[in-house]
């Protein structure tokens, strides 16, 4: 995989990982998760995990290649 194919660098991914197991904010999920072959991965039903290839699910071939940018920047202050 060429650089530029990656969607969310390395930090980015860091930082929508965090994002994904706050509490007080709804994750991205797979909008096939409840089609009862999904679990909760910790975070919620059908969250999707984030990759350097972007946002992928763990239970379908479902991905997504966006996360609002303010996501993508650090969390921590």
């Amino acid at each position: 995989m060429k650089t530029n194919d990656f969607v969310f660098s390395h930090e980015e991914v860091k930082n929508l990982h965090h994002y994904q197991f706050m509490a007080n904010m709804h994750p991205f999920t797979c909008p096939n998760r409840g089609d009862g072959n999904h679990f909760d991965n910790g975070s919620d039903l059908g969250a999707l995990i984030p990759t350097i290839q972007g946002w992928i699910c763990q239970s379908c071939d479902y991905t997504q290649n966006w996360a609002h940018e303010w996501m993508k920047k650090s969390s921590e202050k």
